[in-house]
């Protein structure tokens, strides 16, 4: 059984910023650690769009894999940068996505409180908008992490270790059916 991992974005599109904090550089690096953590099992998927790390992930899979993509959440309100804490999604109706995100959830809920739950995954969180693609299209159980809101990135660089470690116990234990 294998976990594909996915950075969020890619260069020419690098999601949410705020100061030196971009989401795809920090997806990048999240994605190698949890790759190098996990070990046999585990397979990096390779930057590029969307489509083409969604073609990568579905030309490999076999039955129990799972694929997590990392991403960072950004809001505003009145023009400064506002929220915290942690969520993950799932495809919508999806019961073994929902397993895994709650999994998942709960290891980041431990190093990145409060816990912003686990949800389902919409297009910018839009149910009239559609599944969110990654989520969609993806044909294995899929997730997406957001383990905190970009405007935090010390609070993110600061325990990413511990973050990574908490969240590869709990991927592999759920692959293995603990």
């Amino acid at each position: 059984m294998m976990i594909f991992i996915s950075a969020g974005h890619h260069p020419a599109k690098p999601g949410a910023t705020f100061q030196r904090f971009i989401e795809h550089d920090e997806a990048v690096i999240w994605s190698e650690l949890l790759y190098d953590t996990i070990g046999t099992g585990a397979s990096l998927v390779p930057p590029g769009t969307l489509q083409a790390k969604v073609d990568f992930i579905n030309a490999r899979i076999l039955n129990g894999d799972i694929a997590i993509e990392v991403h960072f959440n950004s809001a505003k309100a009145n023009g400064q940068h506002v929220g915290r804490g942690c969520e993950t999604l799932y495809y919508p109706g999806s019961e073994k996505g929902e397993k895994l995100a709650t999994a998942a959830q709960a290891a980041l809920a431990e190093v990145f409180p409060p816990s912003r739950g686990v949800k389902e995954g919409y297009y910018r969180m839009d149910p009239s908008r559609g599944a969110d693609f990654f989520l969609a299209r993806t044909k294995c159980p899929a997730i997406i992490i957001e383990p905190e809101f970009v405007h935090r990135f010390d609070i993110i660089t600061d325990n990413r270790t511990e973050a990574i470690i908490k969240l590869s116990k709990a991927l592999r234990e759920f692959i293995n059916g603990r």
